[in-house]
């Protein structure tokens, strides 16, 4: 069973938080950064005319949080919640989308345990529809 290869948008407001998350997307997995964004309106915009398999998303932004953009989109990808907040971990697995929750600042070993979790759980998913179809 081959997998497809995915792709990821990374939405938060801190530059540096972002160039961290794309360089770890970019060096330790296969998923393609299609985009980054510095806020949830403009990753909104981009996924009403784009898919992609996850979202690597900030909890506290300026005037729409993550769980507005939780709440907003349609087709949810895969979210893996990036923040520097412990407190939200309970609201943010009330989500079936959230893969993880990952506290700024983030280490590369915790990251590659993220990454770990969206594999499984995407390797779960095939299966799943691989045994549907037949």
């Amino acid at each position: 069973m081959k997998t497809k290869s995915m792709t990821c948008i990374i939405v938060d407001d801190e530059m540096m938080a972002s160039t961290i998350i794309e360089q770890y997307v970019t060096s330790l997995t296969k998923i393609k950064v299609v985009g980054v964004f510095p806020n949830a309106i403009s990753a909104i915009k981009y996924l009403n005319d784009h898919e992609v398999d996850v979202v690597f998303l900030d909890i506290h932004m300026p005037d729409f949080n993550g769980f507005d953009f939780l709440k907003t989109i349609k087709n949810h990808p895969k979210i893996i919640l990036v923040t520097s907040d412990k407190d939200y971990a309970f609201v943010a697995f009330e989500f079936d989308s959230v893969i993880d929750y990952l506290v700024k600042p983030i280490t590369e070993e915790r990251f590659k345990k993220a990454m770990l979790k969206l594999k499984n759980r995407s390797l779960s998913k095939e299966l799943a529809q691989t045994l549907k179809k037949k």
